[in-house]
């Protein structure tokens, strides 16, 4: 049985133009972003319970150790295997790792900075113990997320890390990309990438997988624009349209399914964490007007 997130403690973060609210309970979650009395940028929803599994396609939330799939619910570290829980949507697949779906804690909160902190104890969806920090900073026209991972356990841990905004768009997101990855239908990389000829035609693709970009751009459904960014850490980017009225645009630090591709380590961001190292980057959505 799934565990049950519950709406918890709302927290914002306000400045002249922005305002941001949160549910740490809600597994880390940014649960509206937009104009101060004026429109959403991301799908806003409102504190409510859930299913881990079954959680609301709306605001943002983190991805960490790992993003997307992992094959057959297993990963490979130092030439072993290790078997994980799959997802129920996805079987025989796991999905968007377990961060998520736990509930953090608000390890500090001003009124445009927001410290979220998650100390998750190993279990059958992640057999090691870590810990990951989201610093939210919000400015007069900028949310920056600083985010984290840090490997607590006692042997390598294979770890990455993303963030997953829904952004209320139905316009296609033109990014600066050079490399896509193709993907098979249930949305595993087949292990070869191609150059893009023409962003004005690939960004009309529902589902892409990017490496090597620099800029996304984002035209919200009120008008709004804004330019996604972030540290050199994000080598990749997930833009993912599921639902007509929303677009999801997610930095991420490796190709999907990383560990278990017969591909250079370095080549798709398949990190692997000595005990007590960390991850960290920074990611930023700028708004145009």
């Amino acid at each position: 049985m799934a565990l049950m997130l519950s709406g918890g403690a709302l927290l914002g973060l306000t400045s002249d133009t922005l305002e941001a609210a949160f549910s740490p309970e809600m597994g880390g979650r940014l649960i509206r972003f937009g104009l101060r009395d004026g429109p959403d940028i991301l799908v806003p929803t409102a504190p409510h319970a859930f299913p881990s599994t079954n959680w609301p396609r709306a605001g943002a939330y983190p991805l960490v150790p790992y993003h997307n799939r992992l094959s057959e619910a297993r990963v490979m570290v130092e030439g072993g295997r290790v078997d994980l829980t799959p997802h129920p949507d996805v079987i025989p697949h796991t999905l968007h790792g377990p961060g998520h779906t736990r509930p953090w804690e608000a390890a500090s909160h001003e009124a445009e900075r927001l410290v979220m902190r998650l100390e998750y104890r190993k279990d059958r969806h992640w057999l090691w113990d870590f810990e990951a920090v989201q610093d939210f900073r919000l400015t007069q026209d900028a949310l920056r997320l600083s985010i984290s991972v840090k490997n607590l356990d006692r042997k390598p841990m294979p770890a990455g890390l993303g963030w997953h905004p829904y952004f209320a768009s139905v316009e296609p997101v033109m990014t600066d990309a050079a490399i896509q990855w193709p993907y098979h239908d249930d949305y595993l990389p087949r292990g070869q990438s191609d150059a893009i000829a023409d962003e004005g035609v690939a960004c009309r693709r529902p589902t892409r997988y990017l490496q090597h970009w620099s800029r996304a751009h984002v035209v919200c459904s009120a008008g709004m624009r804004v330019q996604v960014s972030a540290t050199p850490e994000f080598e990749f980017l997930v833009i993912h349209r599921g639902d007509p009225a929303h677009i999801c645009v997610e930095p991420v630090t490796h190709l999907a399914n990383a560990w278990n591709l017969a591909l250079d380590a370095g080549r798709v961001g398949a990190r692997v964490l000595a005990p007590g190292e960390r991850l960290s980057g920074t990611i930023e959505l700028r708004i145009r007007r």
